[in-house]
């Protein structure tokens, strides 16, 4: 069976009696169509079912209105806040977003990045995918697009990779400010819960946390640092590997919000009580820690604000390529709630 037409602008340009170069204004929204025109042009385009190929648009143009961007874990609420703010951001300027989830996987963000290109977006704003490699990015989107990493930092593989923006949180410092919190309640034995250790991120909030402990000249054991999947769910399955060896925690700095969440709900589950008789500190102040049970001390990192400034940044590389590569790192906010009380045994 023979393939439909594509409707062109000649098509609606020819129904309504009007010229293609004034279709074209209809479609650009320029106030030199007159609105009469605009809505014959606009119903005639609804009538033959016409649909705007807005990639063929750019290529001609050499100019795009669309941003690619790729999340790590788009079911982690903190990601949802970021792509949520990139959004925003780039709405205000008539951007739209085309949105991808790697979901971890470096074969699938190849994928999906391989996909977004095709539509000749303007940049890409990356969450890579734990142990990303540049090379391997560059492979996928050029030299040529402006790209920014959020997050995490890629694996440089060679010093002839190539150059991207940065915009990232600082995740010692406030990993150690989250453990300092608890020292100053009375905690002395206290674990650092879940994230995988490889990658850059979880490195850092590790780096932190110990930097805390033995400023307060306690001997930490690798024990005393947990791995699990950075989701709620393993958090939960893991809980008991808290009590699984000599040292038993009265308290926990977590990976992210939604392991400490996890976790609280896996020691309700073993008969602790997260709030009374065990404090747990989390991560990103995502917006359901101000909800949980008991409401999340956490470290905030704004993710919907990190969206905005991810989106801006790049819009300021697509305008101006020549611009210096920059490298942010955004502090983080102590939020103090109920999840962490005062020891009750040193």
């Amino acid at each position: 069976m023979e393939a439909p037409r594509r409707i062109t602008l000649n098509d609606i340009a020819r129904a309504c009696g009007v010229s293609r170069a004034t279709v074209s204004l209809v479609l650009r929204g320029s106030p030199l169509a007159h609105v009469d025109t605009r809505r014959q042009v606009q119903a005639e385009m609804q009538r033959q079912g016409y649909v705007y190929n807005r990639a063929a648009a750019n290529l001609r143009q050499r100019v795009s209105t669309a941003v690619a961007l790729v999340i790590n874990d788009l079911s982690n609420p903190f990601f949802a806040e970021f792509a949520a703010g990139v959004d925003e951001e780039l709405s205000k300027k008539n951007y739209v977003t085309l949105l991808g989830n790697s979901n971890e996987s470096s074969s699938r963000q190849r994928q999906v990045l391989a996909s977004l290109m095709e539509h000749n977006p303007a940049g890409v704003i990356l969450s890579p995918a734990e142990a990303s490699d540049s090379a391997d990015i560059e492979f996928v989107i050029g030299r040529r697009t402006p790209l920014l990493v959020f997050n995490r930092v890629l694996v440089e593989p060679d010093a002839l990779s190539f150059e991207y923006d940065f915009l990232g949180l600082d995740n010692r410092a406030g990993s150690r400010v989250a453990t300092e919190h608890l020292l100053s309640l009375g905690h002395r034995r206290i674990a650092f819960y879940g994230g995988h250790a490889d990658s850059s991120s979880c490195r850092e909030r590790r780096l932190g946390y110990l930097d805390a402990l033995k400023g307060a000249g306690i001997t930490v054991d690798e024990s005393w640092m947990i791995e699990t999947a950075p989701t709620r769910l393993e958090a939960y399955a893991h809980a008991e590997a808290l009590y699984e060896r000599d040292f038993v925690p009265t308290g926990a700095v977590c990976y992210n919000d939604v392991v400490a969440l996890g976790l609280m709900q896996g020691l309700t589950r073993l008969g602790r009580h997260p709030g009374t008789d065990f404090a747990a500190i989390g991560f990103d102040n995502i917006p359901e820690a101000a909800v949980g049970v008991p409401p999340l001390t956490t470290m905030n990192a704004d993710p919907r604000a990190r969206g905005r400034q991810a989106a801006e940044l790049l819009l300021q590389r697509a305008a101006n390529p020549s611009l210096p590569h920059r490298s942010i790192v955004v502090p983080v906010q102590l939020t103090h709630r109920d999840s962490t009380p005062r020891a009750l045994v040193v």
